[in-house]
């Protein structure tokens, strides 16, 4: 439901703004000199622009419920093809970031949230205070300055050098980078105070007590007994956070020249390539709605109580 709303907007705004798609692609066959209106309303009506826009997103509902996204106007590609080209990557850079921030995030909050030194915690409070309030473009170009052009560890940017052979060292390298800037610039230290506050609101809780007097191993106590029942608010904001991180993850393929969605998107907002972008947004917003579902999932198996429903016998007992 949320992405058949979501596209009926992206298409009226599409719909409504300003400029020609059928320009466009005439004056780039024609290296930018001037066109005809005859050949444009010639264009136009190949391309089916002179129908009515509910006419329009009909067709295209159509298309893509039978797994059509159409043509690119100015390539005439598939827009399937230009996609499977740039989703992979973009998907591979989300994965990445999403794995250094679950993994930065439980470690440095686990950390911050079982010290008993004041010092410590405060110390990871005022750093992850400082990255909260940088913004995302200026953490990558300082990663892409201090280890790219000051010590030379990774690539500047893209995939390689053209006509290299891909091999998972060069896309380990590559990718290394951008998925830093990304993990930095997408809210990673609200995650880290998130598990920082549910680790320390359950640490002296009564079935913690009771575990660490019945002599459990401290590794037992803190993975069972305190960091999963802690880590469900960090869940909870982590499945709704998708949506920026996606938009993040688009700003910082345009600054490494990443080959994924976000550079496809810009290409295709400047030339008004309709299909390629509502293509974008579509599988943006499913994306989006699944990773949230997914989330939701996680914190219910984190959080049994979530899983109490009004049918369920301890639900009524205690509602009793």
């Amino acid at each position: 439901m949320v992405t058949a709303v979501l596209s009926v907007v992206c298409f009226l705004l599409l719909d409504l703004a300003p400029g020609d798609p059928a320009r466009h692609v005439l004056e780039a066959r024609s290296g930018g000199r001037p066109v005809g209106e005859a050949a444009i309303a010639v264009q136009r009506e190949a391309m089916g622009l002179n129908e009515p826009m509910p006419v329009r997103y009909a067709e295209w509902v159509g298309g893509v419920l039978h797994g059509d996204l159409g043509f690119s106007y100015m390539t005439g590609r598939p827009v399937a093809d230009a996609i499977a080209d740039a989703l992979p990557w973009t998907l591979l850079l989300a994965a990445v970031a999403t794995v250094f921030s679950l993994i930065g995030a439980i470690a440095i909050g686990l950390v911050a949230g079982l010290t008993r030194s004041t010092a410590l915690r405060r110390a990871i409070q005022l750093a992850m205070f400082a990255l909260g309030g940088m913004p995302g473009f200026v953490g990558a170009l300082l990663l892409l300055f201090v280890f790219s052009v000051w010590l030379g560890w990774f690539p500047s940017g893209g995939l390689g050098q053209p006509g290299q052979p891909l091999t998972p060292a060069i896309v380990a390298s590559s990718v290394t980078l951008p998925a830093l800037a990304l993990t930095f610039g997408h809210h990673f230290g609200v995650y880290v105070r998130l598990v920082e506050t549910g680790v320390a609101r359950v640490r002296g809780s009564t079935h913690v007590l009771n575990a660490e007097a019945r002599g459990l191993p401290p590794w037992t106590v803190r993975t069972r007994h305190i960091l999963r029942p802690g880590l469900v608010p960090f869940a909870a904001r982590f499945g709704t956070g998708v949506a920026q991180l996606l938009a993040g993850a688009y700003a910082i393929e345009l600054i490494y020249a990443w080959p994924g969605m976000g550079r496809l998107a810009l290409e295709a907002a400047q030339t008004q390539d309709y299909p390629v972008l509502l293509a974008v947004v579509l599988i943006t917003g499913a994306i989006v709605v699944t990773a949230n579902l997914i989330g939701e999932i996680a914190t219910a198996r984190l959080d049994p109580r979530i899983r109490l429903t009004r049918d369920d016998p301890r639900a009524r007992s205690g509602a009793s």
